[in-house]
């Protein structure tokens, strides 16, 4: 199945809605998650060399824990990659920090990119797809600007 030109696999994960004990819940959803990429990379073989994991949630979580020493749902994010297609490791994008004057509504990671920008640029990079497509029609609005120099 993923050996083939169109080489896209989709999986879900829950476990991340911590509103409670964050440091404990974590630990399974977060374990899933690595066991998933390594079970993935050694099925695929060779072909991870050409493989770009992106690993994104649909809300972001807020900097600071709650009463009950858990995160709520905030605005910013991240996005997680893994894969032999990728040019490094490295962390990608602007940070704009944790101190109460960097966080967005002084209580969440103030979102800096659109997570579909770098997306499209997989998909470009892996697959050739053409920019007009990729931001009319795949990602309808997004603007890729420059290119994020995430794959090799």
């Amino acid at each position: 199945m993923l050996r083939g030109e169109a080489r896209i696999a989709a999986f879900s994960l829950g476990g991340y809605d911590t509103h409670r004990d964050q440091d404990r819940t974590i630990r399974k959803p977060l374990g899933q998650l690595a066991e998933a990429i390594t079970t993935l990379k050694a099925g695929l073989g060779p072909i991870w060399e050409r493989t770009a994991v992106m690993c994104v949630t649909e809300f972001g979580r807020t900097a600071r824990e709650n009463g009950s020493h858990g995160t709520d749902h905030g605005t910013g994010g991240l996005m997680v990659y893994a894969g032999g297609a990728l040019s490094g490791a490295k962390v990608h994008g602007d940070w704009p920090g944790l101190k109460p004057s960097d966080l967005y509504q002084d209580r969440d990671l103030a979102p800096t990119d659109d997570l579909r920008r770098h997306a499209a640029w997989t998909l470009r990079g892996l697959f050739g797809m053409e920019i007009p497509a990729l931001e009319r029609e795949v990602f309808p609005g997004v603007s890729m600007g420059s290119e994020s120099r995430i794959l090799a």
